[in-house]
């Protein structure tokens, strides 16, 4: 929903709350004890009638009116309150991190990939941390097609493998190791190939993941949904390091 059709529709209903309040109160049956039209009582000249007041007159004394208007501030404050509140919270993201992220040409990304071997984050531009890390597959697709996490991330048809940057242990940041060729977690030392395939530390998982697909000869990561990564044990690709590690924790 747009700003403008936000504003717009929050005008209308504070018009119609409004609009409902009033008919209410018209509407709403008279307390007040019926009085004779004339201001004297029947045959007498000397004992005045007590005069209707407004209050009387509109059938609602003056604290009913002002408990109703409280009420019905609020009820209004409320309802655009729970307006707001929705068109902050509705999804809208087209192209961000939480959409459909176009990362670029096919062809040219595994080329670059299969030749450096070292993972790009959203399309090389690194501008949505922790955001993502895409990779080529590795592993061969029949083994991709054995491990559900895979299957929905639907490794085996695009040969690409998108990461969330996020550690499965407790959050934080893994960058990518060139020397291991590893996924390196700086804060408690999990470690996972370059796949994302967990091979040591806490983590209680591989890496949690994207499905990727190609369109048009793009490659498209969505990111609405995270993918629960493989368990432990998924050995697909790359079992050894390539070299040293960047993080030696003790137990890692």
């Amino acid at each position: 929903m747009s700003e403008g059709a936000l504003v717009v529709l929050i005008i209308f209903i504070s018009i119609g709350a409004w609009v409902l309040f009033m008919v209410y109160l018209r509407a709403a049956p008279k307390s007040a004890p019926e009085i004779e039209d004339s201001i004297m009582a029947p045959g007498s000249e000397l004992t005045p009638r007590p005069r209707q007041s407004f209050d009387d007159a509109a059938g609602v004394t003056r604290r009913q009116f002002l408990n109703r208007a409280y009420v019905a501030g609020i009820a209004v404050a409320l309802t655009n309150f729970a307006l707001a509140s929705l068109d902050f919270l509705w999804p809208r993201s087209t192209g961000g991190f939480g959409g459909k992220i176009n990362m670029g040409d096919a062809s040219q990304l595994r080329s670059q990939l299969e030749s450096s071997r070292v993972p790009i984050a959203d399309g090389a531009t690194n501008i949505l941390p922790p955001g993502i890390f895409l990779m080529t597959y590795e592993g061969t697709p029949d083994a991709a097609a054995k491990v559900p996490a895979y299957v929905l991330a639907n490794t085996a048809q695009t040969g690409f493998v998108a990461l969330y940057r996020k550690c499965v242990h407790l959050g934080c940041t893994v960058p990518f190791c060139n020397t291991s060729k590893w996924f390196e977690c700086p804060c408690h030392g999990s470690k996972y190939s370059i796949n994302g395939e967990y091979r040591a530390g806490p983590a209680p998982r591989s890496l949690d993941r994207f499905r990727v697909d190609i369109v048009n000869g793009n490659v498209v990561v969505d990111t609405s949904t995270i993918i629960t990564g493989p368990p432990r044990g998924t050995v697909t690709s790359q079992p050894q390091p390539e070299g040293a590690h960047c993080v030696t924790i003790s137990g890692a």
